[in-house]
């Protein structure tokens, strides 16, 4: 599954990119619930989760 993400320039004040990845449809279904869970967008989850990971392979 191919799912194309846009960070809106409201949520992020720098230069904004559309990005484009595949997620197993597990995956993606749970993420998408997540989201709705915590009263967020997909995008935002995607960019809290990526962010995290690298602090955390940063630590390493």
């Amino acid at each position: 599954m191919c799912y194309y993400l846009y960070m809106s320039e409201q949520d992020n004040k720098q230069k904004i990119k559309t990005v484009s990845f595949t997620l197993p449809a597990e995956l993606l279904a749970q993420a998408q619930e997540y989201a709705q869970r915590e009263d967020r967008n997909l995008s935002s989850v995607i960019r809290l989760a990526l962010k995290r990971f690298l602090e955390a392979e940063q630590t390493k």
